[in-house]
């Protein structure tokens, strides 16, 4: 059976466009935390499912066609066989409330490739088990980041190639102390890595331990001296 998130799965975006010349609503009105929680998360990490909008910050269907209205979202859709799957990203009015305004970029997701989408839902498939942290922006290659205790967490989705993380490492390894999770359908797909990560603080999970632990406490493996993987004793 292949992995729900796997690119080996027919997958089929369709995004919507807007047009360049759209106008911005006169009257902007946010009252609600949780979806100024949500805008927050989705400035930083650029794509969410709809079905994590209602899970982690419970926008039900209705709020989320108003936020449409409001030009503070922009639905699209990923279809997999006959299976309508929405997606959201950041509206205009949304980068206003966001204080982004300034350098937001209308249809900056059309540069988003199928296993970029893929990779920030299962950013945010974890992001449950940290529900109260902080998302933070994270620098490329990463997809993003939480705060966790006042620290930097980054994290890395692999999809398809590595060569991206392989040369930030190669370069950086040395000057990066940046704790990371890397998420992987299977171990095998870090083997390319793993040269690079000797001296990294270097967590690793799967789609899988994702979808089907309760709690982060059985979540993560680590390397071990022999480069070996193990999971983490808590």
């Amino acid at each position: 059976m292949k992995n729900a998130y796997s690119l080996q799965q027919e997958w089929r975006l369709f995004w919507s466009r807007v047009p360049s010349n759209e106008i911005v609503m006169d009257f902007i009105q946010c009252d609600s935390p949780k979806e100024r929680k949500a805008l927050d998360a989705l400035a930083k990490i650029g794509v969410i499912g709809g079905r994590q909008l209602f899970r982690l910050f419970n926008l039900d269907k209705k709020r989320l066609k108003k936020m449409v209205r409001e030009k503070k979202l922009v639905r699209h859709e990923i279809k997999l066989e006959n299976k309508i799957i929405p997606i959201y990203t950041l509206g205009s009015t949304g980068s206003i409330i966001t204080h982004l305004s300034d350098c937001y970029e209308p249809n900056y997701w059309v540069e988003y490739r199928i296993e970029d989408v893929l990779k920030r839902i299962l950013f945010f498939n974890l992001y449950q088990f940290f529900y109260d942290e902080e998302i933070i922006p994270a620098p490329d290659p990463f997809v993003g980041g939480i705060s966790l205790n006042n620290n930097p967490l980054f994290v890395y989705v692999i999809r398809g190639e590595t060569n991206d993380l392989i040369n930030f490492l190669k370069w950086k390894k040395h000057t990066f102390n940046t704790r990371i999770i890397i998420i992987t359908e299977s171990f095998k797909h870090i083997e390319p890595i793993l040269v690079h990560t000797a001296s990294i603080k270097m967590r690793i999970t799967t789609d899988e331990k994702i979808a089907n632990e309760e709690n982060s406490q059985d979540l993560f493996y680590l390397l071990n001296r022999d480069g070996d993987v193990v999971k983490e004793v808590q």
